[in-house]
């Protein structure tokens, strides 16, 4: 067995040491659910393919940082320009309203995510929308009718083999949940309408 006796745990050279190996904590993963043996598998290629330590900076703060970033990547990636948006609502329903990352035109935006190692290689190696975030991409459809494709782009500097992942998502693709969205929500505010009408004359 080696020993490394000059290692502190918790210090940065222990968690170096570690980083990509099997360890007690990952051995419990690998020998649970099915689910934790993927998450493990995952997380073991990203401590691999990551340069330095993952850091615990809060994902928003993280988000806000390396977005400008990911979108300047995006745009020599794809070739296309992307013009920064605050907030966006439907023309007829004003309480339907979502924030994309970037607009391309009127027919094509951006949704942007600086995951961490393990999401990062997880959308990589799967291909996929995470769950999460589906209907945070249905919704920019369900208020842009004019919206056609929408790139969900995932960023990670910190992983320099593949940096950036970039899904399409077309109109098409998604037309079922898309109607789903729209009535589910028209049905929904229509419900806090109504009730707020009775609670003003309460």
């Amino acid at each position: 067995m080696i020993q490394h006796n000059d290692i502190i745990q918790g210090t940065d050279n222990w968690h170096q040491l570690r980083k990509g190996k099997v360890t007690g904590t990952t051995l419990k993963a690998i020998m649970g659910t099915k689910k934790a043996k993927e998450e493990a598998f995952y997380e073991t290629i990203a401590q691999r393919l990551t340069t330095g330590l993952e850091s615990d900076e809060h994902p928003m703060d993280r988000g806000i940082r390396l977005e400008p970033d990911a979108i300047a990547m995006f745009e020599i990636e794809v070739g296309k320009n992307v013009t920064r948006t605050g907030f966006c609502q439907h023309d007829d329903f004003e309480n339907m309203a979502y924030s994309p990352d970037g607009l391309i035109g009127e027919t094509e935006d951006v949704e942007i995510k600086c995951m961490g190692g393990k999401n990062h290689i997880k959308l990589w190696l799967t291909n996929k929308v995470p769950k999460e975030y589906w209907w945070q991409i249905i919704q920019g459809f369900a208020v842009n009718p004019k919206l056609e494709k929408r790139y969900f782009v995932g960023y990670n500097p910190d992983i320099p083999v593949h940096p950036i992942h970039i899904i399409v998502v077309t109109r098409e693709m998604a037309l079922k949940d898309i109607e789903k969205a729209e009535v589910a929500q028209k049905e929904f505010l229509n419900e806090v309408e109504n009730k707020l009408l009775e609670l003003i004359k309460i």
